[in-house]
């Protein structure tokens, strides 16, 4: 069985002075409620925060349509995902790649083996029910899928990801969906369809939607069983009293706030898709979430296009040592216009950079 190798490489950390690209948060940045909340809190870091948020998981659940019996609160979807791996109680494991890296990281971390499942650019790096049969067939009993998926920014439609998790039970298999960019897309979420099937797990993030990277929170949306063997294995304290205050301020305005941030996302996505399509020898994929997927075309060296966008000031996320990815790929944000053009105009100048070697 082949296995996914370890990638420790994380956009997010660009050289100083750097405009980034490599990272996909929110370009509006926290809302103004949660820096005033941050603030606030500062005034009680004397003091312990519950072992568990119950507060801010009853948030989560109210927002997400949910009980509090389906939400488990962490330190973001990263730890989320480790606490998942060492708990799921599988060896055998199945990811659909490209995706994020800490996946099959986490898995390798707890010696469960994590084989992939393909998806490739011919196809628009969609998702087919066929690969996810093959995979069952082939003993997974736990499968891994981005929902909307990163670095590709395809999307499971609410149908086909209910099908998915359908074929899962079936086979006795467990299915998360990574849905931490799903707050940037028009699109259903698969919240409420876990909190009664004790087999799917959902990940939701709150880092990414509302641009709190520096303080990391997340959820994790299961049936009530899972949620409490979780809960019963999370390291205590992992919502610091800062984290709590400015979740609990994000909820009370993510209706207004995510409904702007979608129509900004919106509007830039096109704009970068149509410019940077426009360019000779970049290739634009669809996608449905805060970023894009590019490929050069004929580039000269292995991360030639990244060297020469960061000697612009523009750093970008390289996808070549991403399993599933490859060298020519890359990931690059959506930001505000202002960046996004500057983004556009150094782009622009890589056709005669490529040129003259």
């Amino acid at each position: 069985m082949s296995i996914i190798a370890i990638d420790r490489r994380h956009g997010g950390n660009p050289p100083a002075g750097a405009l980034d690209f490599s990272a996909s948060i929110n370009p509006l940045g926290p809302p103004a409620d949660a820096i005033a909340a941050y603030h606030a809190a500062a005034a009680r870091i004397g003091a312990y925060p519950p072992a568990r948020s119950d507060r801010l998981e009853r948030a989560l659940a109210q927002w997400l349509g949910v009980e509090r019996a389906n939400i488990l609160a962490g330190n973001g979807t990263t730890q989320l995902i480790h606490l998942l791996a060492r708990n799921l109680g599988v060896s055998r494991a199945a990811i659909a790649i490209p995706t994020f890296s800490e996946f099959a990281n986490a898995l390798a971390a707890s010696g469960v083996a994590a084989a992939p499942i393909r998806v490739d650019a011919d196809r628009g790096y969609a998702l087919e029910l066929a690969d996810i049969d093959t995979a069952l067939t082939a003993g997974a009993s736990a499968i891994f899928i981005g929902r909307p998926n990163s670095p590709t920014g395809s999307m499971l439609s609410a149908g086909a990801a209910r099908e998915i998790a359908d074929r899962c039970a079936r086979h006795g298999a467990l299915c998360v969906f990574d849905e931490a960019f799903i707050d940037f897309a028009d699109a259903e979420s698969s919240a409420q369809l876990a909190a009664a099937r004790p087999h799917l797990f959902v990940l939701r993030s709150l880092t990414k939607s509302f641009a709190i990277p520096g303080l990391r929170l997340g959820c994790i949306v299961a049936a009530p069983a899972s949620i409490a063997k979780l809960a019963a294995s999370i390291e205590p304290w992992s919502v610091n009293v800062a984290a709590e205050a400015v979740g609990l301020a994000c909820i009370g305005v993510a209706q207004t706030f995510l409904a702007q941030t979608r129509k900004v996302i919106a509007a830039e996505r096109e704009f970068l898709a149509r410019a940077l399509g426009a360019i000779d020898g970049i290739f634009v994929f669809p996608s449905i979430a805060n970023f894009l997927m590019l490929r050069i075309v004929e580039e000269p060296a292995p991360g030639a296009f990244a060297a020469h966008m960061l000697r612009g000031g523009i750093a970008i996320r390289d996808l070549a040592a991403m399993p599933g990815a490859g060298a020519g790929l890359y990931r690059i944000g959506i930001l505000l216009r202002a960046g996004n053009q500057r983004l556009v105009a150094t782009a622009a100048r890589w056709p005669a950079a490529r040129s003259a070697g």
